[in-house]
């Protein structure tokens, strides 16, 4: 079944093109990102009548021949869509970011942006122009649940909640196939450091469900194999705990940005969550959203104590190149050496050491700032 591309896919949008095209898993793309005298080219929710004739061919920046799909590295960038009351600035501090974590995970899609302001009219005709794309894109695309209504809300709801998110719709009844960041003016909002790393930790939702190829029916009733992949449907300790401490790490690196801030983060993060998560009898896997212990806060602390024993070379690319294969529990095996029960188990007994022996496998004097140059 053929898919349709989304529109205009490789335009430039704000800074430099991304280099190349990619068509397998594990190429490298080029570091040199950002050049700010490019134009902006972005969409306000307007639909085009450009279509390409191959369901996966596109043209690079470059002008060379590339590929948009699935699970398959690209040169092309995402499509920005931003409400109408969002500035320029926002656009470009977004794709600033969002090209920062394409240059250290892979550039895949396809990808749409859509960044929300304060305006809930504004954010209520994006959600419009949403919903007449998608009906343009694809013939089989739902307007009575894919579309906003009064039980969905799409991006209305973050006027009032603000916050990030990855929305991957990749569904059964769908021809085509594509991955949503949502971003939004608060919690936090684009004039706040956290805005940085929580566009760098939603960009790693997508690096990690562009190794996933299954597809769900969309109705949250069903069971859907991705969840299981992912760590659990409603436990975030492995996909929010690793988009977290993953996001943190490559944030402290950037220049600029003060020395040991990867430990100050992590030490609020223990700080936050130690005695609670010790005081309790429920397993860091089985935890839930909904549960009083922050799971995305000992998720991380986890994924920390992984790498520092395992490496990071087999967590992004042992154990995500094998888990649509392998499923979660034989590919964790696999590249890290035990059962993902016995590695909590230990993890358990690490988590309940003086706080001076935990904080001690968290490197320090990370980033590339006025104080301190990067630590390999």
């Amino acid at each position: 079944m053929n898919k349709l591309l989304a529109i205009s896919l490789c335009v430039i949008l704000v800074g430099a093109s991304l280099s190349g095209c990619f068509g397998e898993r594990g190429d490298t793309i080029d570091d040199a990102l950002h050049n700010d005298d490019e134009e902006i080219n972005q969409h306000n929710g307007n639909v085009s009548d450009e279509t390409t004739v191959n369901p996966y061919g596109i043209i690079c920046p470059d002008g060379s021949n590339g590929t948009l799909q699935w699970g398959v590295m690209t040169c092309a960038e995402p499509e920005v869509f931003k409400a109408s009351d969002v500035s320029n600035e926002t656009v470009n501090l977004t794709l600033q970011w969002y090209k920062i974590a394409v240059a250290e995970w892979g550039n895949y899609g396809p990808v749409e942006i859509y960044i929300i302001g304060n305006d809930t009219d504004a954010a209520k005709q994006l959600e419009d122009d949403y919903c007449e794309r998608h009906k343009a894109l694809d013939s089989n695309w739902k307007e009575e649940w894919d579309c906003a209504n009064d039980n969905y809300q799409i991006f209305t709801r973050y006027i009032e909640d603000g916050g990030a998110a990855i929305s991957t719709l990749k569904r059964t009844y769908l021809d085509y196939d594509f991955m949503m960041m949502i971003m939004s003016a608060k919690y936090p909002g684009p004039e706040e450091e956290d805005y940085k790393p929580v566009t760098l930790h939603e960009y790693f939702h997508i690096f990690q469900h562009s190794h996933l190829e299954g597809e769900c029916t969309g109705d949250s009733r069903d069971a859907c194999e991705r969840d299981v992949k992912m760590g659990g449907k409603d436990t975030p300790w492995w996909s929010e705990g690793g988009a977290e401490y993953m996001a943190q790490k490559l944030y402290s690196n950037q220049e600029g940005v003060r020395a040991n801030y990867l430990q100050d983060v992590m030490r609020w993060k223990l700080d936050s969550s130690r005695e609670g998560y010790n005081n309790q009898n429920v397993s860091l896997n089985n935890l839930t959203r909904d549960s009083q212990i922050n799971a995305y806060d000992v998720g991380s602390w986890f994924i920390a104590y992984l790498i520092h024993h395992e490496g990071e070379d087999a967590f992004l690319n042992g154990f995500y190149t094998d888990i649509d294969d392998l499923g979660f529990n034989l590919a964790f095996e696999n590249n890290f050496n035990k059962t993902k029960y016995q590695y909590v188990a230990d993890f358990d007994m690490f988590f309940k050491q003086p706080v001076e022996d935990i904080m001690a496998i968290i490197p320090s004097n990370t980033g590339i700032n006025e104080d301190s140059s990067m630590d390999n």
